[in-house]
């Protein structure tokens, strides 16, 4: 009786995974755009998404650099800056540094479309875009 609960435990965790769909977004200050699917290569990705104007965000910003020091050859990390201009994102990059690759959803057509409603929100995707985390404040292991 006990591995059949142990099962269907599993099985229920599988059945609702949520995989993040595909998505390109625009690559700041360059004219090129990455594609979520071509970056994986067997990678996790941790996906940060922030705002200049948000306090949380900044303050987060050692927490994931931290991370990225640890777990940098193993998961693929990526900001996305929820709908702000190029100009903006500029001068709080002179004041605020990281190393992520950084990407750009103007008018927060993707951040909506998967549900970031507010800021900061921390998603890591498993190699097969499965969420295996998603909270406001980023993930103490990876």
């Amino acid at each position: 009786m006990k591995q059949l609960v142990l099962l269907l435990f599993f099985f229920s965790l599988n059945a609702y995974a949520e995989k993040l769909p595909d998505f390109n977004l625009p690559v700041y200050n360059t004219d090129s755009k990455f594609h979520l699917s071509e970056s994986l290569k067997d990678k996790k990705v941790l996906i940060n998404f922030w705002a200049t104007w948000c306090t949380s965000c900044i303050h987060e910003i050692p927490l994931l650099e931290a991370l990225k020091e640890k777990y940098g050859k193993d998961v693929v990390f990526v900001a996305v800056n929820a709908g702000e201009k190029s100009n903006l994102i500029e001068r709080f990059l002179k004041k605020y540094k990281f190393s992520y690759i950084l990407l750009k959803d103007e008018d927060r057509s993707f951040s909506k479309s998967i549900g970031v409603d507010s800021l900061p929100v921390t998603i890591v995707l498993d190699k097969d875009r499965n969420i295996i985390y998603r909270d406001v404040v980023p993930p103490k292991e990876i």
